[in-house]
């Protein structure tokens, strides 16, 4: 395989191969999602089947993980297909959301969190959830998820939302400082 970083000069200093310069970054995880709602703008979120005593219910965007050689678009098309049963097409980037590391997943992680689109009644009811991840699904106006969201989930809701209602991509810090910006 070719790189497209030049080869190390010994005489520059102390410059490492790829390798192993590789080897002293930081690890990440990237999850990718959609942001979907109702014809009336509600956001539509995921219950998840995997109940987390620390976390109570958690409900999400349909999305996840990205794999191996996939993009960070195809990895919300993907999951959302596998979540909703919904083949959508994935709009513009609304939100980039990072968390570092805790004790229940050690490494930072980055989410990606594009627009969706809103669907129709027909797309709503043509939901088909897999059993083993999601139990149920549900469509409210952003403050009613209040009740369910624990602060930062409902801190990400809000901030995806107001991107999705402007021309702003909100980049989002979960973590020591909570941070939000937009770009």
């Amino acid at each position: 395989m070719t790189s497209f970083l030049p080869e190390p000069d010994p005489e520059a200093g102390n410059w490492l191969p790829p390798e192993e310069f590789i080897a002293t970054l930081p690890r990440a995880t990237v999850y990718a999602s959609l942001y979907i709602t109702d014809q009336h703008g509600r956001p539509v979120l995921l219950n998840s089947s995997v109940y987390k005593p620390d976390k109570g219910q958690i409900w999400q965007f349909p999305g996840g993980q990205m794999d191996p050689h996939e993009t960070p678009r195809q990895a919300a098309m993907r999951e959302t297909v596998q979540e909703t049963g919904l083949t959508l097409q994935c709009g513009r980037l609304l939100a980039v959301h990072y968390l570092p590391p805790e004790p229940t997943w050690p490494a930072n992680k980055f989410g990606l969190i594009f627009d969706g689109g809103p669907l129709s009644p027909e797309q709503l009811a043509s939901i088909r959830l897999d059993p083993a991840e999601h139990s149920e699904w549900d469509a409210r106006p952003v403050e009613d998820w209040s009740d369910v969201l624990n602060p930062r989930s409902l801190d990400r809701l809000r901030q995806v939302a107001a991107s999705a209602g402007s021309c702003t991509t909100a980049y989002i810090e979960h973590g020591g400082s909570d941070f939000v910006d937009y770009i």
